[in-house]
């Protein structure tokens, strides 16, 4: 069994603590251990760790040239890229990790011939850009969207390409600009080959970035209505049920609420959509794993059989 990971924050200390007694009693007052006190004492050592060195140390070992040669090893590499994403967890960090120039790795990243430094890269952008608007807006300005979407579509590396459509997610929530730079793109057409694929993992991470979409702004409702995402939605849940179909429908359910022309889509009889919601329903009630699929499909029903369930009572 490996060692738990150093912390180097107070956030890192703190979570370390919890797991670490999440299977203590806590009714029972016991003495810390000597192996205990002196781990504990070398965390906190280690919270004094210059961030920015330790930073500025990575980037020395992800020179461009290095970064860029099929002769490189890249297990060094991917361990710098994987300590940068440790510290910018905080963003604080994040931020700092721009302002001392370390964006300049980002695009030698992403073009690397190996596959390690490519989907690392790609999970460092999207921890940077989540839910920070100043580092969202930098990578803008670094034109990385497209770069991302062309390793979503074409990128021989699976992980590259799941961790290049959660990079996209990151950097679109919540930010219009970026929204609008994904629209101009064509970055829906993008959405809907991910989930015409056989990656499991590229169906959930497109079918949640497509549910925050339609609630952030349902103006996109519109587009994904007439670009055939009902249609592809209705066509994925008519397959064998896996674990992708609750992402599926909670994106359907996104993208019918409050839009009629969605709605009416839905309805076309030869989806058979009223039946399916049904049939899974009974197929997945005794499951608990499933209980929130199976509030999906109750609200679907209501939302789009609304007017034909009255009738039947």
């Amino acid at each position: 069994m490996e060692p738990p990971r150093q912390p180097r924050d107070m956030q890192g200390l703190l979570r370390f603590a919890i797991e670490g007694t999440a299977s203590e009693d806590r009714t029972t007052v016991t003495s810390m251990t000597e192996e205990r006190r002196r781990w504990l004492e070398e965390a906190l050592r280690g919270l004094s760790v210059d961030v920015v060195a330790e930073i500025s140390k990575s980037l020395n070992i992800l020179n461009p040239d290095r970064v860029e040669s099929p002769e490189e090893d890249p297990g060094e590499m991917e361990e710098a890229l994987e300590m940068i994403t440790d510290f910018v967890d905080s963003m604080d960090t994040a931020n700092d990790f721009h302002k001392i120039g370390g964006f300049f790795i980002l695009i030698p990243c992403l073009n690397s011939p190996h596959d390690g430094v490519r989907w690392r890269c790609c999970q460092l952008i999207g921890t940077i850009t989540q839910n920070n608007p100043y580092c969202q807006q930098q990578v803008l300005k670094e034109d990385l969207l497209s770069i991302l979407l062309k390793m979503l579509e074409n990128d021989d590396c699976e992980e590259a390409r799941v961790k290049a459509l959660y990079a996209i997610s990151c950097l679109t929530r919540e930010c219009a600009e970026a929204q609008d730079a994904f629209v101009n793109c064509d970055g829906f057409s993008s959405l809907l080959r991910a989930l015409q694929s056989s990656v499991g993992k590229l169906k959930i991470k497109a079918s949640f970035m497509l549910t925050c979409l339609c609630n952030e702004d349902p103006s996109f409702k519109d587009t994904l209505c007439n670009m055939g995402f009902v249609e592809q939605f209705v066509a994925l849940l008519q397959r064998d049920h896996d674990s992708t179909h609750e992402h599926l429908l909670a994106a359907l359910l996104a993208l019918t609420q409050g839009h009629p022309p969605s709605i009416e889509e839905c309805r076309r009889s030869e989806f058979l959509l009223r039946e399916l919601l049904d049939n899974r329903i009974e197929l997945i009630k005794d499951r608990d794993e499933c209980l929130e699929e199976a509030e999906y499909c109750r609200t679907l029903l209501s939302v789009i059989f609304k007017e034909d369930i009255v009738e039947d009572r």
